[in-house]
């Protein structure tokens, strides 16, 4: 039998958690990967993806023109850039890479017959799940008041990038859920993991709610199955375990030997607090721990059922008792 012939992959947010994780699993592959990398990225991870065999191209999804040469005759799009600051949020420059970028991907991606496109998209996008806390599916109807404006920008990218999808782009979109894992201590949802994996955080806030957890590396295998299985145009959710803030907190204090927040407060209280203590961090050039769009989201239940890739992908993401133990170990090297 003979081996599948390497595909030729243009990926944006190269340079980011998953798209960096992305283009090391490709090459790993076999593919050829040619990788948009930004003026201001890392120049370490730049260093990386040539070290990893990528063509890296200098550009911006903000810049349709600067995307061309690495697009052209490219067998898929993996658009995975994004602006994610859910702390102090920028409106101009989240509304550039979110919304304007995936429009301008989708759009040249058209221009240029390229057959297959796939976009990296959020469950934030679905503005939360169900008020009884039952988990969502593809088919749940998006509410209509997203709560941060990471969640709106997503959404609208997305909308954006279906326009093109009803004029022909061969287009598939994935949500991913909280993406945590090696490596990156840092990234991703590792960065809330690992301060209460160190017992810096002293509150829990929105212990209650319950949100959906998956492993990077089962995402990056998530990924590469619909790229290898699915047909244009099926979306997917790939969002792993379901448990509660306290739960996934408790777990991880645990793996840690680290002492849980005793205190859970109620997101009112909390907001009281970080408007009265906003100046004064703001005095010290430093930003407030959390911001109104994360308290906000913090309200809702973010649980999401993503049997549909497991049943159609044959997809199998481990669960939150299997994923923690390496990310917690990862947190506690030197």
């Amino acid at each position: 039998m003979t081996a599948p012939a390497p595909r030729r992959v243009f990926l944006t947010g190269a340079t980011g958690y998953i798209g960096s994780a992305l283009a090391a699993r490709l090459r790993r592959e076999g593919d050829e990967v040619r990788a948009l990398v930004r003026a201001t990225s890392d120049p370490e991870r730049v260093v990386a993806l040539r070290q990893l065999g990528c063509a890296v191209f200098p550009g911006d999804v903000a810049d349709r023109l600067s995307m061309r040469q690495a697009m052209s005759g490219a067998d898929w799009v993996v658009h995975a850039a994004a602006d994610l600051d859910m702390v102090d949020p920028a409106e101009d420059r989240m509304r550039r890479a979110n919304v304007s970028g995936t429009e301008n991907v989708a759009s040249l991606a058209y221009k240029l017959g390229v057959p297959r496109v796939l976009a990296v998209s959020s469950v934030a996008a679905f503005g939360g799940s169900r008020a009884d806390g039952t988990p969502a599916t593809e088919e749940t109807p998006k509410g209509d008041d997203p709560p941060s404006l990471y969640a709106a920008t997503k959404r609208a990218g997305e909308e954006a990038a279906r326009r093109w999808a009803a004029k022909g782009l061969a287009l598939n979109v994935v949500w991913p859920s909280l993406v945590y894992g090696p490596p990156g201590k840092k990234q991703g949802a590792n960065a809330l993991l690992r301060q209460y994996a160190l017992g810096r955080m002293p509150l829990l806030v929105g212990a209650g709610r319950k949100t959906s957890w998956i492993y990077l590396e089962d995402l990056l295998d998530g990924l590469l199955r619909l790229i290898d299985r699915a047909p244009a145009g099926r979306d997917y959710l790939m969002t792993g375990d379901v448990a509660t803030v306290r739960s996934v907190v408790e777990r991880t204090c645990a793996l840690a030997g680290s002492r849980p927040p005793r205190l859970a407060l109620p997101i009112p209280v909390v907001r009281v607090l970080l408007a009265l203590a906003g100046p004064l961090f703001r005095l010290r050039g430093r930003r407030p721990p959390a911001s109104p769009d994360q308290l906000e989201s913090l309200t809702r239940h973010w649980a999401f059922d993503d049997a549909r890739a497991r049943r159609e992908l044959d997809w199998h993401p481990r669960p939150l008792d299997e994923g923690l133990p390496p990310t917690v170990a990862m947190f506690r090297e030197r």
